[in-house]
């Protein structure tokens, strides 16, 4: 027993990403009470078992050995996001080519955040349901397939704006097919988060994250390439024009099918047991119940909220930054659009060397540490982009750019790892929806803030970043006040214990829990009572 936890040799963390994970999950719970060797249980031998029922299959030894649905999250969310980056170039061109107003652009753009957000709380409320009420594996793989039918659909009525005469229902597909599609990549990132709080170990969730935004990243950047390529189209194929402006569309159904393909195929969703889990605290509730032996668990609302109103601000630094940083170049030192997609080219590369070192550094650096590192990055880089006393010479607007490019990937991979530990052992489809929701209310809401800041003071930065860097302060100064809170629910809820012995439960139930938030439909499932003596 002694010799069954080893740390990791030099070899597996020097392995490719797929053998790191085979190493990871089975160095991953504790030691086996069986004398059966770990390498005879596998997932043939778990379907030709007797016993094959939702206790078996979320055992810790076959736990270990599931890593199969790290392949179609790969491939859905790079589909994904190269889906999104490949659409924005040739928006503007397609609404002029349909005959709409270019009054329509701003509710072109919005509409997907709108859409992201709204999916990623339906969905992600529906993954929670669907994980309690299906049986194992059966909730998240409908939750999966249910969501990419809404991008289907999207893309769909995306494509098919140029076949319209009427350029009054072409506009109307343009906005309702972007919604749609921002309904299946909001609802998408609330099930993927939610099945790696299930599936991963708290220590390793940040590390996780990080792999997945590095193929996010290689998305973003593979979207505008394989753009351009499609703008060399110009066909008619069974009657229908397919051009330069409606072949992303194309592009999107295609990936699309493919994820729908795939997910069906390779994904069954049997790593997220929180569904049996729950199933199983429902009926321990109802036996304390009866008896008058309930238990009171409490919940971390500090450190859910902590979470969320800093991923929030590295949201919102982000969106400015995105939506200024093209017409600021062009104002302040007179770059042509080459020099400034050079600029956001390299940006693409910085976050996919950022997202690979975070991923290496969560093996070695605590959560914490990171997540401070990436408030004070963001607020450095947000004060080098004020053009106070005088001036923005290039050389501090390219440091700025550049530590503001660095301080979102590493928030937002710490972020949600710690949020998800936050939670607990609870099904965190909702939980995870709302924190997608908060991500995209900054875009929607960010441009528009921007501008008229810049505006007001014609043209000027240190308001604008002024403020990211103000926001940054307080939000670093909150973590620094919470930063006990910010732990694996196992921790908090031990923190919790002792406090309990020391001042009573009564006193502690109103500073442990205050007023329940709306949310929250269910008690989070906690590990039960040690055994007495």
């Amino acid at each position: 027993m002694g010799n069954s936890q080893q740390m990791p040799t030099m070899n597996s963390l020097n392995s490719s990403p797929d053998d790191e994970t085979t190493s990871l999950l089975n160095n991953m719970g504790t030691a086996s009470k069986s004398t059966a060797s770990s390498s005879d249980i596998t997932i043939s031998t778990l379907a030709e078992s007797p016993s094959n029922d939702a206790e078996s299959q979320c055992s810790d030894e076959v736990m270990k050995k599931r890593h199969a649905w790290l392949l179609p999250f790969f491939i859905n969310i790079f589909l994904a996001c190269a889906s999104f980056s490949i659409v924005m170039p040739s928006l503007s061109p397609y609404l002029l080519e349909v005959g709409a107003s270019m009054s329509y652009l701003p509710w072109a753009v919005a509409s997907y955040s709108i859409g992201e957000m709204i999916g990623s709380v339906a969905i992600g409320t529906f993954y929670e349901f669907a994980t309690h009420a299906f049986s194992l594996g059966r909730g998240p793989r409908y939750s999966m397939i249910m969501c990419i039918c809404f991008g289907i659909v999207g893309s769909t009525l995306y494509a098919s704006a140029a076949w319209v005469d009427s350029s009054y229902t072409a506009q109307y597909f343009i906005v309702a097919g972007r919604f749609l599609q921002g309904v299946w990549t909001g609802g998408q990132q609330a099930i993927e988060q939610a099945y790696i709080s299930a599936a991963i170990e708290p220590s390793k969730r940040v590390e996780f994250t990080a792999t997945l935004s590095t193929c996010a990243v290689l998305g973003f950047v593979a979207g505008p390439t394989i753009g351009a390529l499609l703008s060399m189209i110009d066909t008619t194929v069974l009657g229908l024009r397919i051009g330069a402006n409606n072949a992303p569309g194309l592009f999107i159904l295609l990936a699309n099918t493919v994820m729908l393909v795939q997910t069906a195929l390779f994904f069954d969703g049997k790593d997220d047991c929180t569904g049996e889990r729950v199933k199983e605290a429902d009926e321990e509730d109802q036996v304390d119940s009866s008896s008058g032996n309930s238990e009171y668990k409490p919940f971390n609302y500090m450190g859910v909220a902590v979470s969320m109103f800093l991923f929030y601000i590295h949201y919102y630094s982000f969106a400015v930054q995105e939506t200024i940083i093209t017409p600021l170049c062009s104002v302040l030192y007179d770059w042509d659009p080459i020099e400034v997609n050079l600029l956001f080219t390299c940006a693409g590369v910085l976050s996919l060397i950022t997202s690979f070192a975070v991923r290496l550094l969560a093996r070695y650096v605590e959560d914490r540490i990171l997540l401070v590192a990436s408030i004070v990055i963001g607020f450095i880089g947000s004060a080098f982009l004020m053009d106070l006393p005088f001036n923005l010479p290039v050389w501090r607007f390219l440091a700025g750019f550049s530590m503001v490019t660095v301080a979102f990937p590493i928030g937002r991979n710490v972020v949600l790892g710690i949020f998800g530990n936050v939670l607990g052992p609870m099904n965190q489809g909702r939980w995870m929806g709302a924190m997608i929701a908060i991500s995209a209310f900054p875009r929607i809401v960010g441009p528009f803030i921007a501008l008229e800041l810049l505006e007001m003071v014609r043209w000027k930065t240190w308001l604008e970043f002024g403020i990211c860097a103000c926001l940054f302060f307080v939000v670093f100064a909150l973590v620094m006040q919470n930063i006990d809170l910010l732990v694996p629910y196992e921790d908090f809820l031990d923190d919790f214990e002792k406090n309990v012995k020391q001042h009573g439960r009564n006193q502690l139930q109103d500073v442990y829990s205050p007023i329940p938030s709306p949310i929250i439909g269910r008690r989070p499932v906690v590990r039960k009572p040690r055994a007495q003596g």
